[in-house]
């Protein structure tokens, strides 16, 4: 995905974002405060992410050598409370050949309130992450790329809630420390990650439903410069509450 294209997304996201904060807030405007509760609903997910991954500035490859691709990546994830798991999986062409790419990934939050009233909730979420990346390279394993992270990282969300209709909105920013998984090399990582969920306890399907938009855009910055590479994804997901 091009730089252009980049902007454009978040600018969507963004958009929308504003929207659907600006809507809420103004539902609630009127609301007594309450006590402030961390994330509890619990669901399952299945999701697809267009994901593009490509070398990062500062990679010596070539674009012959250098692993890259775009594929649509489909998702499983699990979200109980402030944690969440997610597992992708997809397969790419590479000079003729089947490669296959992962995505592994959780979350796990604590939230400090900023503002808190009867149906919405304005906080600072500080989460541990972990990831495990792999995209295979069309010359022998050890240029196969398997970085896994781990890191702390904060940003903001939004919350509003109701007997019937929940929503949320997050934003993180994650940095990392980086491993080869098949080396001793190390190095860091920075994301991006954003997520907008709504939740539908009407629908009388488990506990309801879930309807959700996730995004996330990562760098990795090695000592091995052949293992400098970004990704950014983007997709929906629908989940079913129990």
């Amino acid at each position: 995905m091009s730089i252009g294209e980049w902007t454009m997304t978040l600018r969507h996201t963004t958009a929308v974002a504003v929207l659907l904060l600006a809507g809420s807030v103004a539902m609630a405007q009127y609301d007594e405060p309450r006590a402030f509760t961390q994330l509890e609903a619990r669901f399952i997910a299945a999701g697809v992410l267009d994901r593009d991954f490509h070398k990062g500035n500062g990679n010596p490859l070539g674009d012959s050598a250098a692993i890259g691709y775009r594929a649509w990546m489909p998702m499983l994830s699990f979200h109980q409370g402030p944690v969440t798991v997610s597992f992708g999986y997809t397969r790419y062409r590479r000079d003729g050949q089947s490669k296959e790419a992962v995505h592994f990934g959780t979350i796990l939050t604590n939230d400090l309130p900023l503002s808190v009233r009867t149906a919405s909730t304005f906080s600072i979420p500080i989460c541990v992450s972990a990831d495990f990346t792999k995209a295979e390279a069309s010359g022998p394993q050890r240029d196969n790329f398997n970085i896994a992270s781990i890191g702390v990282g904060a940003g903001l969300r939004y919350q509003y809630r109701s007997p019937a209709f929940d929503a949320g909105i997050t934003a993180l920013g994650i940095v990392h420390f980086a491993f080869e998984g098949l080396g001793t090399g190390s190095g860091s990582s920075r994301a991006l990650e954003c997520d907008a969920r709504f939740l539908f306890r009407a629908v009388h399907i488990g506990d309801g439903i879930v309807v959700g938009y996730r995004l996330r855009a990562q760098r990795w910055d090695m000592a091995d410069e052949r293992f400098t590479y970004t990704s950014f994804h983007h997709g929906p997901y629908l989940g079913v509450m129990f």
